[in-house]
């Protein structure tokens, strides 16, 4: 096989991390082609300078993505198709500004039409479970308190109420870095806790939904996102953060 690029690594971060990192450029870079087989282990752990115990969580973790696939004795092979089966989100920087409105964008997107769905296909028991988590985020207001969980499980349930299994899905893996995202938002927020006018934005998405006006549910929504993205400065949908 073609020999590899010259290889510095470091302590920190973990070293399998670091191979994982270095074997995904060389795959990226075309150096390693899709179905050419891997050193073995120990020939790995040579060339790295690491433990074939390193060797072995980072290919572990090659594999997980899908960008290796069968084994060939001790040898993986990279994949031929070269397509990840997981889809992953690094930890994200909140000092980032454009970071932080593609996340706003990428809400909008999947929660606006989510919405649009939920105002269709809502049932009896999504309105009781939205109408109670409203409930609580009044509550939050009076309390001046945090309600960043009780938040998320709102936005959680109209999801839900689409019907869509795969932006279900997707939300329950995407809720923490919502988490995140708010959290953040509160702490650069001159409010203590949940905002009113975060409340009556929830409200408005909430009497949509049941109402049945899909058009209603998804410009709710997207006025609601546009307006927390507006509150950390940035604006949705533009080129450039604001």
């Amino acid at each position: 096989m073609k020999p590899f690029s010259k290889i510095e690594l470091r302590r920190v971060p973990k070293l399998s991390d670091q191979v994982v990192d270095f074997l995904k450029s060389e795959i990226n870079k075309g150096v390693l082609a899709p179905g050419e087989y891997l050193p073995s282990e120990a020939e790995l752990s040579a060339q790295f300078g690491v433990s074939r115990t390193v060797i072995r969580e980072a290919l572990g973790k090659l594999q997980y993505d899908g960008l290796l696939e069968s084994s060939q004795g001790s040898k993986s092979r990279i994949s031929k198709s070269g397509a990840k089966r997981v889809f992953r989100m690094e930890e994200l920087d909140f000092v980032n500004l454009d970071e932080m409105l593609y996340l706003y964008e990428f809400r909008a997107i999947i929660e606006s039409e989510a919405s649009a769905l939920a105002a269709k296909r809502r049932d009896g028991r999504d309105l009781e479970d939205m109408k109670n988590l409203i409930k609580d985020l009044e509550k939050a207001v009076k309390l001046k308190a945090d309600g960043t969980s009780t938040n998320i499980e709102f936005h959680k349930a109209v999801v839900r109420a689409s019907k869509n299994v795969f932006m279900t899905s997707f939300m329950n893996f995407f809720s923490g870095k919502i988490f995140d995202l708010v959290q953040s938002d509160r702490r650069h927020s001159k409010h203590v806790g949940l905002p009113r006018n975060v409340q009556n934005e929830h409200v408005s998405i909430f009497e949509a939904i049941s109402a049945g006006d899909s058009k209603r549910a998804r410009n709710e929504t997207l006025k609601h996102l546009k307006n927390a993205a507006k509150r950390r400065g940035l604006k949705l949908f533009s080129k450039n953060v604001a």
